[in-house]
């Protein structure tokens, strides 16, 4: 099995822990790029620097270039991301059985058990592969980080959409896609929405991670100058509406947050509540 992956170098904070994670399984890294160094909106991103960190992590030659025009005026940012990432799709799919779409602010703490799932989703004939994800908020002054938990602060997992697919997959917003998936549920996962609502007719559902196969996802946990950034270029930036969210939630979180209920941004139930959480091994990471 015949597996590449591709990035979009638009987002340094997590990047070096994020490749690493899954650099091993894969044959070929497709890295896209903006030519004009700027993000889905046409605001400067950090794409020199993406590709700088990039080339010094990249030991086996396994990483390969594609700058394109991505910041399309005419379109609005989240059209465009879905754009950058067709036309990355398809540059990695050549000569590949499956495709990575993990985003450079995820990391993978066992990707053989993704490599595991692959192989059962080509036994099921299903192309698109969903994973678990723990959700990671903001970063205390003491190193701590607040992880998004149940009201009672269990585990709470977020199933965001495909994190692998076959070549030739439309995508339809952002990472997600057209067509029958399989979604793997953390086993006695009873706390997630995805996993209480019923099961969708294109979705295969399956219990099979265990709690630490499940990606770290770091979308929020930065520093408040990283996410002003991240929020200009961000394909789901809903105007005033996310700064409202950034100002009035995410930045007096170190002080509210034992209190903050049911406080996604974009969607009700998804994240409950918030707990802290350490010991992650980030040995690669500068934020």
């Amino acid at each position: 099995m015949r597996i590449k992956a591709y990035i979009l170098a638009c987002d340094a904070s997590w990047i070096e822990d994020s490749v690493l994670s899954y650099y091993d399984i894969v044959e070929e890294i497709v890295v896209s790029y903006d030519e004009k160094g700027v993000g889905w909106s046409g605001v400067p991103i950090p794409v020199e620097e993406c590709l700088t960190r990039l080339k010094a992590i990249d030991r086996d030659g396994k990483m390969r270039y594609l700058p394109g025009h991505f910041a399309r005026l005419d379109h609005n940012p989240l059209d465009n991301d879905t754009y950058q990432r067709q036309t990355a799709l398809a540059e990695a799919g050549k000569d590949a059985d499956w495709v990575l779409e993990i985003d450079t602010d995820e990391i993978l703490p066992r990707p053989e058990r993704l490599v595991e799932l692959l192989k059962y989703a080509d036994q099921q004939d299903i192309g698109v592969v969903e994973w678990p994800m723990r959700i990671f908020f903001r970063r205390l002054g003491d190193g701590r980080f607040l992880e998004v938990c149940a009201g009672d602060k269990t585990d709470c997992f977020e199933y965001p959409g495909p994190v692998a697919c076959r070549p030739g997959v439309q995508l339809t917003n952002a990472r997600r896609a057209a067509g029958p998936y399989i979604r793997p549920c953390v086993k006695n996962d009873r706390n997630s929405l995805q996993v209480n609502r019923p099961a969708e007719e294109r979705e295969h559902r399956v219990d099979f991670c265990e709690s630490g196969d499940a990606i770290l996802h770091f979308s929020w946990a930065r520093t408040p100058e990283q996410i002003r950034n991240k929020i200009a270029s961000w394909g789901h930036n809903d105007g005033l509406k996310t700064w409202f969210y950034y100002y009035a939630v995410w930045k007096p979180s170190p002080f509210s947050w034992h209190w903050l209920r049911d406080f996604h941004p974009g969607a009700r139930g998804v994240w409950p509540a918030l707990k802290t959480a350490s010991n992650l091994a980030l040995p690669h990471t500068v934020i």
